[in-house]
């Protein structure tokens, strides 16, 4: 959701019963204003609000297409104050089976220990202290080859089973419509200039949609490495994931607003105005996957 665009595109965002409070958007302004004055980005986008039992998270994304072959880079941020973003940590694979099997609300406290690994309730520091990029400690054997100093085991935190739910929803729904991005000579991605919107028939049809992400399908990983995928727009996959029937299209009464759901996880808002510049997506809800799905379909 574009940041210039958020009290327009929140009417989208209705449609599926939420919404921001007039003192969250203005918390929410002022604080996506000096993340982007602090970071560089290509463009800063509002990506939602996950909801906690005692506070809220607020998502921002940030996209780097400069110097990054055919897919941007993205780098998230949250915020349980509305105060200030901070980076949400980087992902810990070994604990990806556990955090799928998490079904609890959030809480909105960060540093709540989810995992405990080091055996101690309070020593942990603070998320937004912890730096995951900080270069470990090197010492030197006796032969002069260097060995990297392990550092301690960290509990699993709740900022980071937020990371991975993030990550997750963003990977496996996050779209735009067919033509709405174009690649370069070099393969770098750009927003198409002359896209001026689907029409109102290709709006209305879920084929004309597709991933925001790089190509997972082998298709799709051909098309895009080919010279001639500047001349084309669909070089992402298709919104044909699986179980079948878990993306739902509908339109408004004008049938000229179209919203894209994803019932795998409830919350997420895909949207396109037809005949227009005005497409995005966002995330609303309390960070549970829907794992029951295929069973429901």
């Amino acid at each position: 959701m574009e940041i210039y665009r958020i009290p327009e595109d929140l009417r989208f965002v209705n449609q599926i019963g939420q919404t921001l409070s007039a003192e969250e958007k203005i918390k929410l302004e002022i604080a996506l204003i000096k993340l982007s004055q602090s970071q560089s980005f290509d463009q800063l986008l509002f990506w939602g609000r996950i909801e906690g039992t005692v506070a809220n998270y607020y998502i921002a994304i940030g996209l780097n297409f400069k110097n990054n072959f055919e897919f941007p880079h993205k780098t998230f941020f949250y915020t349980a104050n509305l105060k200030e973003f901070q980076n949400l940590p980087p992902l810990n694979p070994e604990y990806k089976e556990q955090v799928e099997t998490f079904r609890q609300l959030f809480s909105g406290q960060p540093d709540k220990i989810l995992i405990n690994i080091t055996g101690e309730d309070g020593d942990q520091p603070p998320a937004d202290q912890v730096n995951p990029d900080e270069p470990q400690a090197v010492v030197k054997n006796d032969d002069d080859s260097d060995v990297e100093i392990k550092p301690p085991p960290k509990n699993f935190l709740e900022v980071d089973r937020l990371a991975y739910v993030v990550n997750a929803i963003e990977f496996e729904c996050a779209l735009l419509p067919v033509g709405a991005v174009r690649l370069t000579p070099t393969h770098e991605l750009r927003y198409n200039d002359s896209f001026e919107g689907l029409n109102l028939q290709d709006a209305s049809q879920i084929i004309n949609y597709q991933h925001f992400r790089a190509p997972q399908t082998q298709l799709k990983k051909e098309l895009i490495a080919q010279d001639d995928a500047l001349f084309h727009y669909n070089f992402f996959d298709q919104l044909d994931d699986h179980p079948v029937g878990q993306w739902s299209l509908q339109t408004d009464s004008s049938k000229y607003q179209i919203t894209i759901r994803n019932l795998q996880w409830p919350g997420f808002l895909g949207y396109h105005r037809a005949g227009t510049k005005i497409f995005g997506y966002a995330y609303f809800g309390d960070g549970i996957k829907n794992v029951d799905l295929a069973f429901q379909l």
